[in-house]
């Protein structure tokens, strides 16, 4: 019996498959579930944080707050904080856990494991919205191999945190918003997916207050098609009265129903803090005393860095933008462990980090000098929402994180995972714009094979476990021998494993 010939081609249509997509999910899922099992609680990015709000929803029938509850001053201005429907929801799901399951670290095992399967969501959501891109199922399956690589995109599934749910709820927004304006092209207005889309971002927007600025591309990018679209209010009321008569009036009421309960909420968080505190999320010393917020920590980090300020600091925008963008990348490829190691955090291994910082600087500049043919060659809609999406997030976080810059002389807050809700997008437009400036295809396979081999070498939850030291394991987990193991079989065969980049400081 001859052996099928393995050639470019048919490596190619490999990666390119559902299958190859569906291992990318496995990859994940095993990767995430490895730190899950192998962390003692709480990991770093805010665990406690998050599950100590989840009990005490629990203990709450309503999201809704009469005054600060007793303690809760560890939250911050829980009353008035607008991102907490992952807390409730999740509270909710607590109760009968906690009825059968009386364990804490087995319920912190089952929470882990649910954002997991959040997080895995969001993976296939989000293919589902780079194809619509008219983007080849090449590059959409090589964009999320190499986000799951990126080590702190499974160390960050791994845990109980809110941005396990907004990424699944990002692609689906978005995802709306193009089935939407694919809808005009019919001269019809889709009134059911513009429902849900409403809907979704409404619930968004109190899942975690750094969606808005997805909501804002969203509607930026509706606004421009529609009165592209409808140049004429007589075709836009006509197109609406035809939508709602073939639409399926149950599912148009329950989805009214729904947007007027969330509208409400969206109103009791976000627009009573406009008027009584002049921001949609107001600072805790706004809300409550000193005493109170003392016991927040990010509140008190910041107000003890402003009452302290460091003189001769460099404020200019030019000077924070090369630390921010330098510690946006390192903390998306370093490790960290949890408040019992007191976040001892190591840094990145040398191949994935350096290879991704290439990729990322490098595939900017291409993208910039081949937008206009990215634009043109795909579904142009698609590739105007992801550009709008992305800069909108990158700019809104910049300008916000500068401003605790401003206020504390410290570079605080500066966290890679914030930009995972569309680091898919990056990634998708970066490969589509080598895809135009590189015409050879034996050149583009050596290159990405090159990237992704680069990320292999210690990438994904590889770094945490190599990087990883016993005060970050659970006690007497079976794990904890393996991860070891690896350490002292694995690492060295890893180049650069020996000469390690290490900040031993608070993250």
């Amino acid at each position: 019996m001859k052996r099928p010939k393995i050639s470019i081609t048919s490596i190619k249509d490999f990666v390119a498959s559902r299958r190859f997509f569906t291992a990318v999910v496995v990859v994940f899922i095993v990767q995430a579930s490895w730190i899950a099992f192998s962390s003692n609680y709480p990991m770093a990015f805010d665990e406690d944080f998050h599950m100590g709000l989840i009990k005490l929803y629990s203990e709450h029938l309503l999201p809704f707050w009469s005054s600060h509850p007793a303690g809760g001053d560890a939250f911050g201005a829980l009353t008035r904080d607008p991102s907490y429907l992952y807390h409730y929801l999740l509270g909710i799901l607590y109760i009968p856990i906690n009825a059968v399951i009386h364990s804490f670290s087995a319920q912190i095992i089952i929470f882990r494991l649910i954002n997991i399967c959040l997080f895995a969501s969001g993976l296939y959501i989000f293919r589902k919205l780079l194809l619509a891109s008219k983007a080849s199922s090449l590059i959409v399956n090589l964009s999320l191999l190499l986000f799951v690589l990126i080590p702190v995109v499974p160390l960050l599934g791994a845990q109980i945190n809110y941005d396990n749910l907004i990424i699944p709820i990002t692609a689906y927004c978005l995802l709306l918003g193009l089935n939407f304006v694919h809808s005009f092209k019919k001269n019809s207005f889709n009134l059911i997916v513009f429902l849900k889309l409403i809907a979704v971002c409404l619930f968004g927007s109190l899942v975690k207050y750094a969606f808005l600025p997805i909501f804002l591309s969203l509607i930026i990018f509706i606004l421009f098609y529609f009165f592209r679209q409808y140049s004429v209010s007589k075709k836009i009321k006509t197109s609406i009265i035809s939508s709602w008569k073939i639409s399926k009036k149950p599912a148009v009421y329950i989805l009214l129903g729904l947007i007027l309960i969330l509208s409400f909420m969206a109103v009791e968080r976000y627009g009573v803090n406009i008027v009584k505190y002049h921001k949609p999320v107001p600072d805790c010393g706004q809300v409550l005393s000193y005493d109170n917020c003392k016991a927040y920590g990010p509140w008190i980090r910041d107000y003890n860095f402003s009452k302290n300020k460091h003189e001769h600091i460099n404020t200019s925008p030019t000077a924070y933008s090369t630390r921010w963008a330098y510690g946006m990348w390192l903390r998306s490829y370093f490790s960290v462990g949890g408040k019992i190691s007191d976040y001892q955090s190591r840094g990145p291994l040398y191949w994935p980090a350096i290879s991704g910082a290439i990729f990322i600087i490098s595939g900017f500049f291409v993208l910039l000098l081949k937008y206009r043919q990215v634009f043109k060659k795909y579904y142009s809609p698609a590739i105007l929402l992801f550009s709008l999406a992305t800069v909108s997030t990158v700019t809104i976080l910049w300008a916000t994180q500068y401003q605790f810059f401003l206020e504390t002389n410290q570079p605080v807050a500066i966290n890679g995972r914030y930009l995972f809700p569309v680091a898919p997008l990056i990634l998708c437009l970066f490969l589509l714009g080598y895809n135009e400036l590189v015409k050879s295809q034996i050149i583009k396979t050596a290159l990405i094979s090159l990237l992704i081999f680069c990320a292999l070498l210690g990438g994904g939850a590889m770094t945490y476990v190599l990087r990883s030291h016993p005060t970050w394991y659970w006690s007497n987990s079976p794990t904890n021998s393996v991860n070891e193991y690896m350490k002292r079989n694995i690492g060295p065969l890893i180049p650069g494993y020996n000469k390690q980049i290490l900040f031993l400081r608070k993250v």
